[in-house]
């Protein structure tokens, strides 16, 4: 069977989107090494963790950061909450955090903004690992400035 010409235009339009697809990039606008630690095989839930998210220079204090709880057996979930002041959360267009393990390597997770307050970034994630192993984790803020948007 022959498809209408104006059908196959259209799925190749889609499957190449056109040629508008833009790339956005983004540029880290917060200190490098604003981060948590994470004690990964502890016996017991530990207390939240937290830190300050500072401006690119480290001199201005731009936000807070929690991770509850701050410690726990393998397994345990662990909320990451981020805070955006006011004042900066026009600047903010994407929040991460860049987990690091002895031994596991690095990973990153974006952190979703709540739908009622644009500063306010949440995301669970669970500690794994074998049930004897004990480590800490380092949790990395980033935070993000989309820079430019280009066309591929």
């Amino acid at each position: 069977m022959t498809r209408p010409l104006p059908s196959l235009l259209l799925g190749l339009c889609a499957l190449s989107a056109c040629n508008n697809d833009e790339e956005v990039k983004y540029q880290q606008i917060n200190a490098e090494d604003d981060a948590l630690t994470v004690l990964v095989g502890e016996p017991e839930l530990l207390d939240p963790a937290n830190t300050v998210v500072r401006s690119s220079t480290g001199e201005v204090e731009i936000g807070s950061a929690e991770v509850s709880p701050g410690g726990g057996p393998i397994g345990t979930d662990h909320e990451v909450v981020v805070i955006v002041f006011d004042d900066y959360q026009d600047l903010v267009d994407r929040v991460s955090i860049r987990t690091r393990s002895p031994g596991r390597g690095e990973d990153e997770y974006d952190l979703i903004q709540d739908s009622a307050d644009e500063g306010y970034y949440k995301l669970t994630i669970t500690s794994a690992g074998t049930a004897d192993e004990q480590r800490e984790d380092t949790l990395t803020v980033r935070l993000w400035q989309a820079e430019e948007t280009t066309e591929e």
